[in-house]
């Protein structure tokens, strides 16, 4: 994976439970600086009966996922004692296939997220409703999300679901590899067109050093492929469209891949950038190497021995969670040779199940879970940057607090907020069937990665695996 921010209502009532919260949140947020506008009233007025709605979530998500669904969901009862939420739990790798088997067998949940990217699965198979009518009807004022993150989940002029967390591919460092080598940290400005990929390369190369020594090794940066091959963005060209970037994919609007170019010359340019960096520059782990860092730390950067990696903003929770001994910091994705920076956004959205018994109850929890108390909880309990901009001053806070970053707050938030600017939603948010696709590009371009073909035999393979799948959907 995974991902992500006022003053607040408090409730007396509660006074308990956020008691515990405080404990549970990864920094305290600082003392606002200026008056802040409350969030929307949680609507507390209770159904004539009881009733029992379900939230389907992922089960094998970070532990501090796991903690933010109890204390909201204990909260959300409480605040609606008339409402009884049911969490079902399932695997990322199984969550598309359990909510559609729960919407064939009419026992869909009244709520459920867009994992393993749910949302044009579900809204594909007309499993998802839009929410247009509780939005007006509940007077919800859209204006607090980030834009892209509204897009994100818009089809056909209609929204299928409110986002919780928005979060941008970008560069994480560490400054201490950076002060030893004596090279100039990465800027921090997103139009700052001096980074490029081959300023990149360059720090690399400086960087790394004893890379045949696994006790000593510092390789200068991990830059991966991205999702479905998409760090052919900074090429301007993407591989389900032949005119040039995502922005004229026409599946990533509709969620249904018709076409496919992984062996156009801009494709095979881009991904043997990324093998080069690994086989004739020699400053990239080999899989092998990510594989050893891995079960070592969980995520590799935390071992110390990268310099650089390229990866999504939701990492954020590994520094706060961790707090290395050394400084770390985080800057734009460069400009690759066309002049373009697009970074691959993010999205964790939550939405409103076709056919579940009680829709009106459904939205409540959606609607405190993204715009009340809930999305608070989120912006200060799990590292993930949120999707709605009231949240925005608790993260930068939390994170920022962090004693081994090397940024200022100020300049945190110059490199996450204006990301969007420049960002795209990726693959796994807007595409149907993308656990089958992520598995076969997966498994098409190992030999590429492992050195074993050359990437132009490679992406040839990849093309006719896509083609293939292409031709079992239509």
């Amino acid at each position: 994976m995974k991902v992500t921010r006022r003053d607040f209502l408090r409730y007396s009532s509660l006074a308990v439970l956020s008691g515990a919260l405080a404990a549970c949140a990864p920094a305290t947020p600082a003392p606002a600086k200026k008056e802040e506008k409350k969030p929307a009233a949680e609507k507390t007025a209770a159904p004539e009966e009881k009733v029992e709605i379900s939230y389907l979530v992922r089960s094998d998500i970070q532990a501090k996922i796991q903690k933010w669904t109890e204390l909201t969901v204990k909260e959300f009862q409480e605040l609606h004692p008339n409402i009884t939420v049911k969490v079902i739990g399932v695997p990322w790798g199984d969550y598309n296939a359990k909510l559609l088997a729960m919407f064939a067998a009419g026992q869909p949940p009244e709520v459920a997220a867009n994992y393993a990217a749910g949302f044009p699965t579900f809204y594909s198979n007309q499993a998802i409703v839009p929410l247009d009518d509780y939005i007006a009807s509940e007077q919800v004022d859209l204006s607090v999300f980030e834009p892209k993150a509204i897009e994100a989940v818009t089809r056909k002029g209609k929204l299928w679901a409110l986002p919780l967390a928005h979060m941008p591919t970008i560069v994480f460092y560490n400054k201490d590899h950076f002060d030893e080598a004596g090279v100039e940290p990465p800027p921090i400005d997103w139009a700052d067109k001096s980074w490029t990929l081959d300023a990149l390369l360059e720090k690399a190369t400086a960087l790394a050093h004893d890379v045949e020594d696994p006790r000593k090794v510092v390789w200068g940066v991990y830059f991966w492929y991205m999702q479905l091959g998409t760090a052919s963005w900074l090429w301007d060209v993407d591989p389900f469209n032949n005119k040039g970037g995502p922005q004229y994919t026409e599946a990533y609007k509709t969620g249904l891949v018709t076409e496919v170019y992984y062996n156009a010359p801009k494709m095979v340019e881009a991904m043997q950038w990324i093998a080069d960096l690994t086989y004739k520059h020699k400053v990239n782990p080999r899989p092998t190497d990510m594989d050893a860092m891995q079960q070592a730390s969980g995520w590799p950067m935390m071992t110390g021995k990268l310099a650089m990696t390229v990866d999504g903003g939701w990492h954020f929770s590994e520094f706060v969670d961790v707090q290395p001994s050394w400084k770390w910091g985080a800057a734009p994705l460069p400009y690759g040779p066309t002049g373009v920076n697009t970074t691959p956004l993010y999205n964790d959205s939550w939405m409103l199940c076709a056919k579940a018994k009680h829709p009106k109850e459904g939205f409540q929890l959606l609607e405190y879970l993204t715009l009340g108390n809930g999305a608070k909880l989120y912006a200060e309990m799990t590292g993930f940057f949120p999707a709605n901009k009231t949240f925005y001053d608790i993260w930068f806070d939390s994170v920022s607090k962090v004693p081994s970053l090397a940024l200022t707050r100020d300049e945190l938030v110059q490199v996450v907020s204006n990301s969007f600017k420049y960002g795209f939603a990726t693959p796994g948010k807007t595409l149907d069937r993308y656990p089958e696709l992520n598995s076969a590009f997966s498994q098409t371009t190992a030999p590429i990665w492992n050195g074993e073909v050359s990437v132009p035999e490679g992406m040839d393979v990849v093309q006719k695996k896509f083609e293939s799948l292409i031709a079992t959907w239509t």
